[in-house]
Parts: C-alpha cells; sequence; structure tokens
C-alpha cells in the first residue's frame, strides 16, 4: 500500500489573526495533489476565508478542481529553501531532517513559511486505529506579555502540558488553552485545530500533549512545538465527523 504525505495549507487573516484551512496537498511518491477545502462544512474553510477576505491562489483559479501534478507546484517549491544556500546544513540540522527528505518532509518541518506571508503548511490529525496524534505549535505567545521573558524557563522538551476549554473566549468559543504544569497560560491550540480538541474535551476523551521542542531564539510563532496524541473510539471519530471536521483527519489505517 502506497504512503501518502498530507498537509493542509493554512491562511491567515492578519486583520484579526484567524487561521483557515485553505486546502490539502498530498504525494502518493509519483504524484503531487491539491485541493481546496471546498467540500467541508467547516467555519474554518476556503468558503469561510472567502467571506473574510480571501482571495484564491492565482495558480489555483478553480475551487472545485482537483490539481495534480508528477512535480511539487511552483508556487508550493519556492517556500522551499535552496540546497546551495549558504547555511543550509545548518538548516537541516535544526529541523532534524535527513538527506533523503523529500520536499513534503521539508515543507512539513519548515512548514513553508517565507516572511511576511499569510501561508503555512501544518500537519493533518493523523488517525491510525485508535490513536489520534499530530504536532503542531503552540498559538498566541507574542500576545501573552505576562510570560515575554519568563516561558522559556518553564517549559523543557518532554514536559507534560494540559489543555483547558475558555468557554467564555469572546473571540472563539471554541478556544482551548495550552498550560504547564505549574499553570502559566502559554497560549492556545492553533484555530484550525481547536473545535476539533474542544470536542474531544468535551466528551472526556484522554488526551496527551507533550513538548518538543523549544526555540527562544526564533520568532514567537515557533517558540515551543508540541506533540498531541489522543485515544479514540468510533463514536468519537463519528464525532469529528458530525462536527464537520472529517477534513482535518488523515487516516493512516483503514
Amino acid at each position: 500500500m502506497k504512503t501518502i504525505k498530507s498537509l493542509l495549507l493554512v491562511w491567515k487573516n492578519k486583520k484579526n489573526d484567524t487561521y483557515y484551512h485553505i486546502g490539502t496537498l498530498s504525494f502518493d511518491g509519483v504524484i503531487y495533489t491539491f485541493e481546496y477545502s471546498f467540500k467541508s462544512d467547516s467555519t474554518r474553510n476556503v468558503k469561510a476565508a472567502i467571506e473574510s477576505g480571501y482571495s484564491h491562489l492565482p495558480a489555483f483559479p478553480i475551487l472545485d478542481k482537483i490539481y495534480k501534478s508528477d512535480h511539487l507546484f511552483e508556487s508550493f517549491n519556492r517556500r522551499i529553501p535552496d540546497r546551495s544556500r549558504i547555511g543550509y546544513e545548518d538548516f537541516i540540522q535544526e529541523f532534524n531532517l535527513s538527506d533523503s527528505a523529500d520536499r513534503m518532509d521539508i515543507l512539513q518541518a519548515t512548514r513553508g513559511a517565507l516572511a511576511n506571508d499569510p501561508y503555512t503548511f501544518e500537519q493533518p490529525l493523523r488517525l491510525n486505529e485508535e490513536t489520534l496524534r499530530a504536532t503542531f505549535y503552540v498559538n498566541g505567545m507574542r500576545h501573552r506579555e505576562s510570560i515575554q521573558n519568563s516561558w522559556m524557563y518553564e517549559v523543557a522538551p518532554g514536559d507534560v502540558l494540559h489543555l483547558e476549554l475558555e468557554p467564555k473566549n469572546n473571540a472563539d468559543p471554541f478556544a482551548v488553552k495550552i498550560l504547564t504544569s505549574n499553570d502559566m497560560h502559554l497560549g492556545y491550540v492553533p484555530g484550525i485545530y481547536n473545535q476539533a480538541l474542544h470536542a474531544l474535551l468535551k466528551r472526556d476523551v484522554p488526551l496527551t500533549l507533550l513538548v518538543r521542542k523549544v526555540r527562544p531564539a526564533f520568532s514567537p510563532q515557533w517558540w515551543v512545538e508540541v506533540q498531541f496524541e489522543a485515544k479514540v473510539t468510533v463514536s468519537d471519530t463519528d464525532l469529528l465527523k458530525k462536527s464537520n471536521l472529517d477534513h482535518l483527519l488523515y487516516r493512516e489505517s483503514a
């Protein structure tokens, strides 16, 4: 069976710091595929983004078309650092990439991020039998002024973090706070995932959130990388479907 690599293309509305899942890029080892999230009824899909002021990518002008190519689409390929650039080896080491890493691996590690650009690539929620997992970065840390000069002394790789609902959040009723073991409020679950994790927390599904990497010398969106994991049942995954969140799932096994 072919291993399909999949990444979510996320757009940030800089006017209100809201994130939307615009589409999904996949690679089966031979063909790259890009498809907008127009089939989803999520409040964070491409249709919702358009209502919020988003304009589609020029390279992909038709919302309901599935785009295919035997090479990585140029609009995404330009987001990958050139091997000839100075410091490329340091870059590979920083992101724990091997020499055999393909372009999808590099996009996943670097998130395809460019300076002053509203797009990033994020991982889907990966479902393997009864295990749901994802890796992401703590969101909103730059807005937590009370922790700006101290968070790096409270967080280390391997630390267990805690998730907490924030129903009185006026900006997003699905907001999920991320806290350290001593209850320091670091930030939030990224917006594209929070409705899914909110639904699981409401059902008291056991969740684990571990710190993977800490980068205090980087910009805030790279400060704390975490790994999320949950043991789910069929009814839990059915709930995600009913909540119009199926577009975030990547099933690694039947």
